[in-house]
């Protein structure tokens, strides 16, 4: 005999309808916190991007490729450096200008004393086309310069122009500049000034090396310049 079903009393709810009810929102909730916690992080997706470039090896193509050009680069300042030196000689300037190849870049030791007058700061005539042909090369160079004057030990003349041999100094290496970039037309932007008086002898202090630390050095720097 079948047991009559019981009708649910009226008004009610039958209790299958509130499990239901609450299953729902459960997974409601569930649902809102995996969208709110899949904001994208991007230094784990940079940092994972990195190790598949480091499973594929094209981090070692492109770290291999920035050692070629950084060697075609210094091949590059090397083959100027010689360009410099070919100036120097066809100049028949080699016993006053030494040119070297150092960390800091291409280092031109001009001597003084065929650059200026004594207590003077004014470049001489004879040197003007050595500038010159200078400033043509490095009007096609994308490197910054820097000009350095140095002095002696001797002072200045009294009735001179500079009252010691920082100012002196200075306007020579000051000279240099105006001569590479008012007359040979290189970016002034690129240029740098400055005088160290007596204070860096290359050599001891004598009569005889005078002549050697009396010199302004010009040096075209490793370092590129952006206009």
């Amino acid at each position: 005999m079948a047991v009559p079903r019981k009708k649910p009393e009226e008004g009610g709810v039958d209790e299958w309808i509130v499990t239901y009810g609450d299953m729902v929102t459960l997974l409601l909730t569930f649902f809102i916190l995996i969208v709110a916690m899949s904001t994208p992080d991007k230094k784990k997706i940079e940092q994972a991007m990195k190790s598949i470039q480091g499973a594929l090896g094209t981090a070692g193509v492109s770290a291999e490729m920035a050692m070629l050009s950084e060697k075609k680069s210094e091949a590059s300042f090397q083959n100027l450096g010689s360009q410099v030196k070919n100036l120097v000689l066809e100049g028949n300037l080699q016993d006053v200008v030494d040119v070297k190849i150092t960390e800091r870049g291409i280092v031109l030791n001009m001597t003084g004393g065929v650059l200026f007058r004594a207590g003077s700061a004014a470049v001489e005539r004879g040197f003007m086309p050595f500038l010159m042909e200078l400033a043509q090369m490095l009007k096609k160079l994308p490197y910054k310069v820097m000009v350095e004057g140095h002095t002696d030990d001797s002072p200045p003349p009294r009735q001179g122009a500079y009252p010691s041999n920082w100012e002196l100094s200075a306007a020579r290496a000051a000279s240099i500049v105006r001569v590479l970039t008012r007359e040979g037309g290189v970016e002034p932007e690129r240029f740098s000034a400055t005088g160290y008086g007596e204070f860096r002898p290359l050599f001891a202090a004598t009569p005889e090396n005078r002549p050697k630390n009396r010199r302004v050095e010009v040096i075209i720097s490793r370092e590129g310049f952006s206009g």
